[in-house]
């Protein structure tokens, strides 16, 4: 082979790979009125991203389906509807296989639903509501809080940011999201 392509076949690889690794699974997403008809069935995209059209006014539920997320890991799911949010975090993926994971979100005039799911991990931060990259809030030590996902603008995203006891990688991440440092 020639160098050329034993550089493409290599670089081919590594794509697949990294796809492979960072992908997270489909889900199914069914979004229902308070009367429980269907207003909108989708599926999340490869970034854990769904949205709908246009709703009625009203309360609805947004249901998550998955039998591929991997067993162990854990995900934040973030829906929105206007200025609306409602998260959970430490969700299990075994619980979007046992019947789902259902939020409930009150919709208003000409508004949409948008949310994502987005496994707990450092190195894939969600969008906030505010439009910036969430900040991963680490379980601090005799907390019966789990880690977590917060908005970058939260007075606990804030204070985890200025902690001074941050690791070479912690920068690294926040450098990687865009997330810079209060007074920078």
């Amino acid at each position: 082979m020639t160098i050329m392509t034993r550089s493409a076949v290599f670089l081919m690889v590594l794509l697949a790979a990294g796809f492979a690794s960072g992908a997270l699974p489909k889900v199914n997403v069914t979004v229902a009125d308070s009367s429980g008809k269907a207003a909108y069935r989708g599926v999340t995209d490869v970034k854990g991203s769904f949205a709908t059209g246009a709703l009625k006014p009203g309360n609805y539920v947004v249901q998550f389906n998955s039998s591929s997320a991997p067993k162990g890991i854990h995900y934040s799911v973030v829906i929105s509807a206007g200025k609306k949010k409602v998260a959970a975090n430490g969700v299990a993926a075994e619980k979007f296989a046992a019947g789902g994971v259902a939020m409930k979100i009150d919709v208003g005039a000409g508004l949409n639903i948008s949310g994502q799911v987005a496994a707990e991990d450092k190195s894939s931060a969600p969008m906030g509501s505010n439009g910036k990259p969430m900040v991963w809030i680490a379980k601090k030590l005799g907390s019966n809080l789990a880690a977590h996902w917060a908005e970058s603008d939260s007075a606990e995203a804030k204070e985890a940011m200025t902690s001074t006891s941050m690791s070479r990688q912690d920068l690294q991440n926040r450098q990687s999201q865009g997330v810079t440092m209060p007074g920078n």
